[in-house]
């Protein structure tokens, strides 16, 4: 969604002040997303030389973009969320002028950048060559253009590419533009939940992968799980206890490392004396190496997730019981 939040009458000639703009490119090493730019490939530069360096390196993706623009692009800020649900928010990269400014709002995980496009050329006579308009593309959808369309046309499309960082170089235009390129991406998708509709509903989000489980098993039913993440940038993070305290058994399952993930679950949900409504009876956990359970009773209706892809945060529902789950899937964009 784009959303104009500014417009103002400049005079005379803008002030530009962002100069050359580096994009660059999520990569996958072991199955997740990484933060840093390794492997990347270099695309262009378009447009002209000077002004100096900066960046915004991003752990997780964009959420946001604000843009003012008039006859070029005047200034960009952009807003990162790291996954865990932590905004940071870049400092504005250009000047003060623009006749507007636009407000671009991305849905990531599930909308991330995979293109851009625009245009560079000299705002007058013997001035230097700047950039005079941008278009931004992700998976869903073109946002754009902004600025005014000049010159010579820059194109670069990413196929199975995401875009999470800008960097590049400031002073008094846009200058030039610089695009490194990765070639694979993983998109999450949401599956279930399974089970009832009672208690209250909950998402961890979405991770790199997952560490360990523990599941509270009692009386042939799922009484809670809590789960340990992998971030992004590579800490442990322990999600709330999704249920209640009950269940005598206490499952511990710990992953080996980055070399082993859960790519589904199964199990069964069915109505509980206790419980009014339908509960979690059974669980089984599946990862690229070994099979984990069953936890609870296969009692009820059978669910499956599918196994296509790599579990990477679960949702559902919990009460004094696991009401229901979900899982956020992975999968490879050319999948």
């Amino acid at each position: 969604m784009v959303r104009p939040i500014l417009s103002q009458l400049s005079l005379g000639v803008h002030t530009f002040m962002l100069l050359s703009i580096v994009v660059a490119v999520i990569m996958l090493q072991g199955g997740g997303p990484c933060s840093r730019l390794e492997g990347c490939l270099s695309m262009g530069p378009w447009g002209g030389p000077g002004g100096e360096k900066w960046s915004f390196n991003i752990k997780g993706g964009i959420k946001q973009i604000m843009i003012a623009h008039g006859l070029a692009i005047d200034s960009i800020l952009f807003k990162s969320d790291d996954g865990n649900g932590l905004m940071e928010y870049s400092t504005k990269f250009g000047g003060n002028g623009g006749d507007r400014t636009d407000k671009i709002e991305i849905d990531w995980p599930m909308e991330y950048l995979t293109g851009l496009s625009g245009s560079y050329d000299r705002f007058y006579l013997f001035g230097p060559v700047v950039v005079r308009s941008l278009c931004f593309y992700t998976n869903h959808t073109k946002y754009g253009p902004f600025g005014s369309n000049s010159g010579t046309s820059l194109s670069i499309s990413m196929e199975g590419g995401a875009i999470v960082g800008f960097h590049g170089r400031a002073g008094q235009f846009l200058d030039a533009i610089v695009v490194i390129d990765a070639m694979k991406v993983v998109a999450p998708c949401d599956a279930g939940p399974w089970g009832g509709v009672g208690g209250k509903q909950w998402d961890d989000g979405v991770f790199s992968s997952i560490k360990e489980v523990h599941v509270r098993v009692g009386d042939g039913v799922i009484h809670a799980f809590q789960f340990q993440y992998n971030r992004l940038d590579g800490k442990p993070f322990w999600s709330q206890r999704h249920g209640g305290p009950g269940g005598k058994i206490i499952n511990r399952i710990k992953l080996e490392g980055t070399s082993e993930f859960v790519i589904g679950i199964t199990g069964f949900y069915g109505s509980i004396e206790s419980n009014d409504g339908f509960a979690i009876r059974c669980i089984y956990f599946h990862t690229n190496k070994s099979k984990y359970g069953p936890f609870g009773n296969e009692v009820g209706k059978y669910f499956a997730s599918g196994f296509d892809g790599k579990i990477v945060g679960f949702h559902g529902r919990s009460s004094g019981y696991l009401d229901a789950i979900g899982v956020h899937m992975a999968y490879n964009s050319d999948n």
